[in-house]
């Protein structure tokens, strides 16, 4: 009986299992066991599309059932054991699979397995809300936004309460009493990725669990006013973080022209988010709806035909979600132009949830690596390459780091 060592990837918002097929491509080609232990690699999909707004608990018990599929039809079909086993979780994929986790810790499925690599990249472990309560369109921002994201949104944004103590869950997530964060303690190699600039989604605080934005992450847009080394081999993409890195704006002649035209540029800022309103929101409910009649009829298809229709929506939820991308980014440029266009930029506020969150999953030792990708605005996607883009190149970096320096076999 051949032992295997299951590896588990699981997608963010509005996505599909094809975000992770470079990640998981890299990770065939590039790591090989040397004790005979098979590498089986399963990219999630019960919680495509759509379905990621059901919240971070629903998804969660999704993928623990496709998880023990997985180890039975290793048992079953392959006459293998799964011995051990590490997830990759990007984006809201990386919350679902601490959820996951948990609950498959409580049903005692790392009893005989050992849980090995946990992984995030580009994940808001402190949700999204903008830690910045005195500033009026932050406020509005954090208002607005959950609308967008449906029962996910909430808890994003931190405003659900669950279980008998009434906390959100990404806060009972982070207690050392849930069954989430033994779950999370338990694998011996806990790593993440954050970018540090252009990733408004996901923020340098909550993808890095820090209390603090030395990067100027929240309103920074330019590459250049990050001072930082890097790891050899990897340049100019991972930050070395045992050597100091930090936001120092540098002198740009184009935005002092800018600034006198500030109320023509604040006016198109608003005007642009109008608009993507306008072209992104019946973009989402028409595909919301195309997608829901195609899970009911996937079930009744032949293997060919869905594979033929998984191809076109993935490409159909690929535009949704970089359209999503662009009306998060758009949002929150419009309610937060002021402060972006400052010479000065507030320091983060962190809430007490928010600050217990950092404080809780700080002790549980992860290895932290800054990125920083330059050819693209759409870090968030491009830090894993999670569908074709000449822009996205960087990410190859990224994840040939990943892979060669992270991820470990035992």
């Amino acid at each position: 009986m051949s032992n295997y060592h299951l590896i588990i990837l699981v997608h963010g918002v509005w996505g599909n299992s094809s975000h992770l097929a470079y990640v998981e491509k890299q990770i065939h080609e590039n790591i090989h066991s040397y004790d005979g232990t098979i590498l089986y690699t399963h990219k999630t999909g019960s919680h495509s599309g759509y379905l990621t707004y059901d919240g971070i608990d629903v998804n969660g018990k999704r993928i623990s059932d496709e998880v023990w599929e997985q180890t039975k039809l290793i048992e079953q079909e392959k006459g293998g054991k799964v011995t051990k086993f590490s997830v990759v979780g990007y984006s809201l994929g990386g919350l679902i699979s601490r959820y996951c986790i948990g609950y498959l810790s409580s049903q005692g499925y790392f009893d005989n397995i050992e849980p090995i690599n946990f992984t995030t990249f580009c994940t808001p472990h402190v949700g999204v809300s903008v830690p910045q309560s005195h500033n009026f369109s932050a406020r509005l921002y954090n208002r607005i936004a959950p609308l967008f994201l449906a029962d996910t949104g909430s808890q994003f944004f931190l405003r659900d309460k669950v279980g008998e103590f009434g906390k959100p869950l990404l806060v009972w997530m982070a207690d050392p009493r849930s069954k989430f964060y033994k779950a999370l303690a338990k694998f011996k190699y806990k790593s993440l990725y954050a970018n540090v600039v252009n990733d408004k989604r996901c923020s340098w605080y909550t993808a890095s669990i820090s209390p603090d934005d030395k990067v100027n992450s929240s309103y920074n847009k330019r590459p250049e006013n990050i001072n930082c080394k890097y790891i050899k081999g990897y340049q100019p993409n991972v930050i070395d973080v045992t050597k100091p890195f930090y936001y120092e704006k540098v002198d740009n002649l184009r935005e002092s022209s800018n600034h006198r035209f500030k109320w023509f540029w604040k006016t198109l800022n608003w005007i642009k988010l109008i608009g993507t309103i306008t072209v992104y929101s019946p973009i989402f409910i028409i595909t919301s709806i195309v997608q829901r009649i195609y899970n009911r009829k996937e079930r009744r298809e032949e293997e060919e035909q869905q594979q033929y229709h998984s191809s076109v929506f993935a490409d159909i939820s690929n535009k949704v979600d970089d359209e999503q991308e662009t009306l998060v980014e758009d949002i929150y440029d419009a309610m937060n132009w002021k402060v972006s266009h400052s010479s000065t930029f507030p320091p983060i506020r962190l809430d007490h949830n928010q600050s217990y969150i950092v404080e809780k999953l700080n002790t549980i030792g992860w290895k932290k690596y800054p990125i920083i990708i330059r050819h693209t605005k759409g870090t968030h996607g491009a830090a894993i390459i999670k569908h074709y883009d000449p822009n996205f190149d960087e990410g190859e970096v990224i994840v040939r780091h990943f892979v060669k320096e992270v991820f470990k076999l035992d």
